[in-house]
C-alpha cells in the first residue's frame, strides 16, 4: 500500500542517494509500517516517491540484499553487489534500531510508488517496541491485512 493508512506512521527523514561519489536528496516520504496494519505482513520501512523503485531495484517486485549500517543519525543501505548506497536520516527511530557502526543484512525491494526496506528480525523486535512505545502501535496478528 503507497501513502498514509492505519499502521503507517509517517517519519520526520530526508533520504539520499549516493552514486559515483555524488549525494542527492530524493524528493521521498518515509514511514514505518507495522505488521498486521494495511497489508504489511513484517513491519518494514517505506520509502515512497515517483520512480524510486526503477532507479534502484528496475522497478516493483525486483529486490536486493545488502548490509544496513547504523550512521548514528539513521541508516544506510550497501547492496552487496552494486556500489551505490541509500542513506535515510531519521533520528527518532532509525537512529535509535541500528546505532552508529552496528550492521544487519537487510533487503529492499520495489513496490508500486517505492521502494521497502526489511531487517534482520532482532531488529524487527526493536522497531515494534519503539512503534507500540512512541506511537501506541502494537503489530497485530488479527485479520487486518
Amino acid at each position: 500500500m503507497t501513502g498514509p493508512g492505519p499502521g503507517k506512521i509517517k517519519l520526520c527523514a530526508k533520504v539520499y542517494l549516493w552514486r559515483h561519489g555524488k549525494r542527492e536528496l530524493l524528493n521521498a516520504t518515509v514511514y514505518l509500517h507495522v505488521k498486521g496494519w494495511s497489508r504489511a505482513r513484517v513491519t518494514h520501512i517505506d520509502v515512497e516517491g515517483s520512480g524510486i523503485e526503477y532507479r534502484l531495484v528496475g522497478g516493483p517486485n525486483n529486490g536486493l540484499y545488502g548490509e544496513i549500517v547504523g550512521s548514528g543519525s539513521g541508516i544506510v543501505f550497501s547492496p552487496f553487489r552494486d556500489t551505490w548506497r541509500l542513506e535515510v536520516e531519521e533520528r527518532q527511530v532509525l537512529a535509535r534500531v541500528l546505532r552508529g557502526g552496528e550492521k544487519c543484512v537487510g533487503y529492499l525491494g520495489g513496490k508500486r510508488g517505492g521502494i521497502f526496506i526489511g531487517f534482520q528480525k532482532h531488529v524487527l523486535r526493536l522497531l515494534e517496541k519503539l512503534a507500540e512505545e512512541l506511537y501506541g502501535i502494537a503489530p497485530s496478528k488479527s485479520k487486518r491485512l
